[in-house]
């Protein structure tokens, strides 16, 4: 249980719930979207830990070899992203998330790609979100489980595998996945309730923003050039 309480704190659970929590400005939708992110995430880990039970197996190296990239691009973009929008928009700048600035990019890249092919002027038929949807929530956890294997998690998989019997191998895992969805669902309501008074003052969301910038900047490149090692542990795992 106390593994699950610390995974549900990692680097990328903060980055991944804030970014679609303040992604809408429901906060009932927002805690939806939170939760289904915990959920698509929990579900990723109920599946290779009872893999590890039945298999003895654990998530393969290279997983996390090729996720930890594409995580940092991410991250990089969206730091890119805010510190344009300072300049642009000054004081009524919005926050948004990674994913759709990612989604923007792509789109906008099809289009463009579309509009040499065909030499017509650009008429999109690719249409791509600007906030989170319930299903892009529920993915985006997936992704996370499948490409954050935390120190954590691989403990957990070595421990299920070599568990007394398949069992106690299972409860180890729903143990761990309750744990996680109690720290991932505080982490949502805090993000939640900090984005809604920031907002209030547009000093204080200005600088948020700037800060939010230089954090996803500096840890997306750490990801990028495969140092997330020397990212400090939070709660010393």
């Amino acid at each position: 249980m106390l593994l699950g309480l610390r995974h549900g704190i990692d680097w990328d659970h903060i980055a991944a719930i804030t970014d679609i929590t303040s992604s809408s400005d429901n906060k009932r939708h927002a805690l939806v979207l939170g939760t289904l992110y915990a959920v698509g995430h929990a579900a990723v880990i109920i599946f290779l830990g009872l893999g590890a039970v039945i298999l003895g197996a654990r998530l393969p190296d290279w997983v996390d070899t090729v996720m930890q990239p594409v995580v940092g691009v991410t991250l990089i973009l969206l730091g890119l992203y805010l510190a344009f929008s300072i300049v642009r928009h000054g004081k009524n700048v919005k926050l948004r998330s990674r994913w759709m600035v990612l989604f923007n990019i792509l789109g906008k890249t099809y289009d463009w790609i579309e509009t040499k092919i065909t030499h017509k002027h650009p008429h999109s038929h690719f249409h791509y979100p600007d906030k989170f949807g319930k299903s892009t929530a529920f993915f985006v956890g997936i992704i996370h489980g499948t490409g954050a294997e935390t120190p954590t998690q691989l403990l957990l998989f070595v421990a299920a595998a070599g568990a007394g019997g398949s069992v106690l191998g299972s409860m180890l895992v729903f143990t761990f996945v309750i744990g996680l969805i109690l720290s991932n669902f505080l982490i949502i309501t805090l993000s939640i309730l900090g984005i809604a008074k920031a907002e209030q003052n547009r000093n204080i969301y200005l600088f948020l923003s700037g800060i939010t910038a230089f954090f996803s900047f500096t840890v997306g490149i750490f990801f990028l050039t495969g140092h997330a090692a020397f990212l400090p542990a939070i709660l010393g795992g």
